[in-house]
């Protein structure tokens, strides 16, 4: 009777919620219907600028006001805030991403800065790491919404995410190949390492791609996703590359190329219409990997790209073991969530409800439901 009542409730929430999940799999995602909501004042968009959860606390990055908002995961309030200069002896920049050590170790990143400000729950600043940036690459690239890649301390050395600089329709799969997504900063002097995470060969082979990664360091690996890839790769420190079917049914078998030569609508739908992997999030406490993917959408006029900016559409996550095999993947339909506004806690995945097609969806509340990963008896 117990099996019988679960299997009755995965079938009732599947249908209310308009899921699809993956067949013959011992693995499905359900939403639970268990929302976490939290009181947000006029400065504070319900749609959030990049979230981090660290122990009891989801912590936002409030970019109009430059401040840094801890609200308390049980308490479902805000708890602190903490409002940094732009400059001065106390300034940071424009806060662009955070990294969360500790409380007493909290990581701030500008934009397009070359320093990286230490801080804690009280604001103090406690160090700046200073550096320069390899020829050819970008600053830190810290984005905690955007095909999240979240720093690492790794031996006294940050790993973080990097971009290419030059012009981009002009990438090839020969300059593509030897070019590096990340690189190492050493704490102690700022010197620069780039280290041997390349991009994978045959990436552009074809033809241009978006060539945007998703980067989940670990302690003696790298494991990474691409924007027009249905694999996920796992890069070894010693460079050995291996490579794992990741291929969504959702999504388009061949995945479509940039649109070198069309006008600026084709490549607005391309980067935001088309078959495309996004955010690849690692979960420590179930030790499996989350990623993101959106199928591909009839598009037509700049008014249905802005409304689609405003209101993500339908999307996929996918979810693969540590070993990097998929255990399932389910398809959730549009107007309920806002998929890059999500965090995970020991309690499970929680996902944005604040969908402006939601009716549930409030301005003047952070609201997450919890998406659980259950395992078929």
């Amino acid at each position: 009777m117990k099996t019988f009542n679960f299997l009755v409730l995965i079938f009732l929430l599947s249908v209310s919620c308009n899921i699809a999940d993956r067949k013959n799999n011992s693995f499905t995602l359900i939403p639970s219907q268990s929302i976490l909501s939290f009181p947000i004042d006029s400065t504070t968009s319900n749609i959030s600028t990049g979230l981090v959860s660290f122990e009891n606390y989801l912590i936002n990055v409030n970019w109009k006001v430059n401040s840094l908002q801890f609200y308390g995961i049980q308490s479902q309030k805000l708890e602190k805030e903490i409002f940094f200069p732009y400059e001065g002896p106390q300034g940071v920049g424009a806060l662009f991403g955070i990294q969360v050590k500790s409380l007493d170790s909290i990581f701030l990143y500008p934009q397009i800065s070359n320093l990286i400000t230490l801080t804690d729950f009280n604001g103090k600043i406690n160090n700046r790491i200073e550096y320069k940036n390899p020829y050819i690459y970008t600053n830190a690239f810290v984005h905690n919404t955007y095909f999240l890649s979240p720093p690492l301390i790794r031996n006294n050395k940050l790993l973080v995410k990097t971009h290419i600089q030059g012009n981009y329709k002009a990438m090839t799969e020969e300059k593509l190949k030897i070019s590096k997504m990340a690189y190492s900063i050493d704490l102690t002097n700022g010197n620069i390492e780039l280290g041997k995470l390349n991009y994978p060969e045959g990436y552009l082979s074809k033809g241009l791609k978006h060539f945007e990664p998703s980067l989940v360091f670990q302690p003696d690996f790298t494991v990474f996703s691409l924007f027009g890839d249905h694999r996920v790769f796992k890069q070894n420190q010693d460079g050995t590359l291996e490579i794992f079917d990741g291929q969504s049914q959702f999504l388009d078998e061949s995945l479509p190329l940039f649109p070198v030569a069309g006008e600026r609508l084709d490549t607005q739908k391309y980067l935001t219409a088309s078959s495309r992997y996004e955010s690849l999030v690692y979960d420590p406490f179930r030790e499996v990997y989350y990623r993101f993917a959106y199928p591909t959408l009839a598009i037509k006029t700049e008014e249905d790209l802005s409304l689609l900016r405003e209101n993500p559409g339908p999307f996929v996550i996918q979810v693969f073991d540590n070993e990097l095999k998929m255990l399932t993947e389910s398809y959730f339909e549009g107007g309920i969530y806002f998929p890059n506004n999500s965090f995970i806690t020991k309690e499970g995945l929680y996902i944005s409800i604040n969908n402006p097609e939601n009716r549930n969806a409030h301005e003047d509340l952070f609201q997450f439901e919890r998406i659980d990963l259950a395992e078929l008896d």
